[in-house]
């Protein structure tokens, strides 16, 4: 009695501790049964992993941080869906308007395209007409120059013969004259005409004075011929004179036409040359747009590829993840509730 009543103290806290063991493993049984239900209410793979560190023995301390992991983990995966399917959104939201805005510049790049080919056209054959006129002005300067050789060179030939003649009359009228007064014949400047323009005077051939007047009328008929021709010659150098100064005023302005025709090639072609130049870079840009059109469709390929589950599997996970999340919630409460004595077992 002595010995059991001294070890009293002892058996009493030797009896708490059996009742703590006994309760502990009533309550571990209570919250696996618990456990079992909750997992079969929510097809939780979570609970059934909770179940069986449960079944193992394991404490509740340790269950209900494996439930706030449990709980962290899911809230992540949620947040990254979330993230995933607003890149996805973004990504294909971006893609699609990039792959309209290429195509717009594309079809307006192509239009542009157009209107400067059918401007090309039409200086193209602003510019053969401006050639055209210049051919035909080349082709007239060239008419004129050659007329005006030959009429230079007639007039140079006909000049040439009447001083030619000029100097055949002089060298005869002083042939003349020296056999005149070598032989003392009198020499006549020529009849003298009356008063009347229309009317010779009258002559006679008879007498002494006869070769006399022979030879007079002679000279005076060849100093008229010299005359005239010299009056040829002054007349035919102011002819030529004026017919130069025609040809220059013309040639002038034919050349002034050709000067205007020529500047107006030179613009056409420096128009044409800044046109192609313009069309050049516009055919640049629009195959750009169009490799950068082939990588926006590689990126909508693989924006399918990575985003198709969005459409198909972001609604079911998100569900998926609350039924886990309320399983967890639900068993998390259950356990705190066993922890401390409060537990309401579910029917």
């Amino acid at each position: 009695m002595q010995i059991l009543s001294g070890g009293s103290k002892t058996f009493g806290e030797a009896t708490t501790t059996f009742v703590e063991i006994k309760a502990v493993r009533r309550h571990s049984s209570d919250a696996y049964g618990q456990l079992k239900k909750l997992a079969a209410k929510y097809q939780s793979s979570n609970l059934q992993k909770l179940m069986l560190v449960m079944k193992s023995g394991g404490h509740f301390d340790k269950v209900m941080v494996m439930i706030d992991n449990m709980m962290a983990l899911l809230r992540k995966e949620e947040q990254d869906d979330i993230e995933h399917r607003d890149r996805c959104e973004n990504g294909e939201n971006a893609n699609k308007n990039s792959m309209e805005d290429l195509n717009n510049d594309i079809k307006k790049t192509k239009k542009k395209l157009e209107r400067m080919g059918n401007a090309d056209k039409a200086l193209e054959k602003e510019l053969e007409d401006v050639k055209g006129q210049m051919k035909a002005t080349n082709a007239d300067m060239a008419e004129m120059l050659k007329m005006r050789n030959k009429d230079s060179d007639e007039f140079k030939r006909a000049l040439k013969m009447d001083a030619e003649a000029i100097h055949l009359i002089t060298m005869a009228t002083a042939k003349l004259s020296k056999y005149a007064k070598d032989n003392k014949i009198g020499l006549m400047q020529g009849p003298e005409y009356s008063k009347d323009a229309d009317k010779a005077p009258e002559t006679s051939f008879s007498g002494g004075d006869k070769h006399s007047s022979e030879s007079g009328g002679i000279v005076a008929i060849l100093d008229m011929i010299k005359e005239d021709l010299q009056k040829e010659m002054k007349e035919g150098r102011a002819d030529e004179a004026n017919a130069q100064a025609e040809y220059e005023k013309q040639s002038g302005s034919l050349q002034g036409s050709l000067d205007a025709q020529t500047e107006s090639k030179v613009s056409l072609e420096k128009e044409r040359a800044d046109l192609a130049e313009k069309a050049s870079g516009a055919e640049k840009f629009k195959n750009e747009r169009k490799d950068d059109l082939a990588s926006q469709d590689d990126m909508k390929k693989a924006l399918g590829t990575d985003c198709s589950w969005v459409t198909s599997n972001f609604k079911s996970r998100r569900d998926k993840r609350k039924t886990e999340m309320d399983g967890l919630v639900e068993a998390k409460n259950f356990l705190a509730g066993v922890e401390s004595g409060d537990a309401v077992l579910a029917p």
